[in-house]
């Protein structure tokens, strides 16, 4: 009888994973099946075990569970992060939606972050809103030159002059950042000193300085350019262009765009500088005035500043590009004043001298401007009445 019960345990051993206890009645057998373990009914130890094995197992399974929930979690916020780095670019300058209008009001609308009691408390006494752009000025600029930059900023923004943004996508997203020109008045001496703090703390940090000395007619004086033009330019393409496409136009340190791949080629070979001084080296320092292009090989763009990056660069690069194609500096006192930094005075010799750049520019997709304001736009007159103070 005893060699037939140690064969049966024998053989129970090899079929299924047990538990043996010897107790005063003989041996107990807890047979495992799936890593659960099998009591009889009447034995609460046994229950309390199983039950405490099953506690186990559900812990052990929730924090499983959890895991790869987390996991999971973070592999959707990774691939969230990568979507939201991948920006894909409109098909056409109209293909989104705006609210914009003309002229508006200073925190006349929900999305706009800049308020008449924020614009006051950074020195900022009155301004308006122009397709979603604020232009705010202290009390020593003229009100003519804050409407000045009202015009210019409607003409480099609805360039045909029909009412309607010609680039919505670039104007929305201006629109969205709440952008903003900061007039003032002097070069220096100004009683108004502007202190952008209380702007820059609610996530209004993209704007533009125009100075009010320097918003005037054209090279009306033989010798200085309009640089509402420049400035108000800067934050549409630095702020506009560059967010929207990237591929094409993003101006930063590490850009490879196709502007800085354009840019590159001007400057005679690329350069990168992204410190607080840079030393930008050029093999062609100014534009000779017996011919018509530079000798091949030579830098036709040489910005030299040494406080400019990388980016402030091609900032820079595509203001002469744009403004060149606008015809602004053809003539004499024009191109005197380009051949500090720039060659090709001339829509005809930007076109010759920097195809890359003139195709970019001219591709109507982007619909960038080419037509030079002239601080009168069609559309719409501004006026006194327009501008709120605060």
């Amino acid at each position: 009888m005893r060699n037939i019960l140690t064969i049966l345990i024998f053989l129970l051993f090899l079929t299924s994973p047990l538990s043996v206890q010897y107790t005063q009645n003989g041996f107990q057998f807890q047979r495992e099946a799936q890593g659960k373990t099998t009591c009889d009914d009447d034995d609460e130890d046994c229950k309390e075990e199983d039950e405490e094995d099953e506690d186990e197992d559900e812990k052990e399974d929730q924090d499983d569970e959890d895991e790869d929930g987390d996991e999971d979690a973070k592999k959707e916020d990774d691939d969230k992060n990568v979507l939201e780095n991948v920006i894909i670019s409109p098909a056409s300058p109209t293909a989104c939606k705006t609210s914009v209008t003309v002229v508006g009001t200073v925190g006349g609308s929900v999305a706009n972050k800049v308020t008449p009691s924020l614009a006051k408390s950074a020195n900022y006494s009155k301004g308006l809103v122009v397709f979603g752009i604020n232009i705010l000025a202290t009390a020593e600029v003229a009100d003519e030159k804050l409407l000045h930059a009202a015009n210019i900023t409607a003409e480099l923004i609805d360039n045909n002059e029909d009412g309607t943004p010609d680039n919505t996508c670039v104007t929305e997203k201006l629109y969205q950042l709440s952008a903003y020109v900061s007039m003032y008045n002097l070069q220096e001496g100004n009683s108004v000193e502007i202190n952008s703090d209380p702007l820059d703390e609610i996530g209004a940090d993209k704007y533009t300085s125009l100075g009010a000395y320097e918003t005037l007619k054209n090279y009306a004086d033989g010798e200085s350019h309009d640089a509402s033009i420049e400035e108000i330019f800067h934050l549409i393409s630095q702020r506009g262009y560059s967010s929207i496409y990237p591929m094409v136009f993003e101006e930063s340190n590490t850009s490879t765009s196709s502007l800085a791949k354009a840019m590159d080629v001007a400057r005679g070979g690329e350069q990168r500088c992204a410190k607080e001084e840079c030393n930008w080296t050029y093999n062609n320092t100014s534009c000779p005035i017996w011919s018509d292009l530079v000798d091949s090989g030579d830098a036709w763009y040489f910005y030299a500043d040494p406080t400019a990056d990388y980016a402030t660069m091609m900032t820079e690069y595509i203001y002469w590009s744009v403004s060149t194609n606008l015809g602004m500096h053809d003539s004499s006192a024009g191109r005197k004043k380009a051949k500090t930094e720039w060659c090709p005075n001339t829509k005809k010799l930007l076109k010759a001298q920097d195809p890359a750049v003139f195709n970019l520019i001219n591709d109507p997709k982007y619909a960038i401007p080419t037509v030079l304001p002239n601080a009168d736009y069609s559309f719409y007159k501004f006026k006194t009445s327009d501008i709120n103070t605060f």
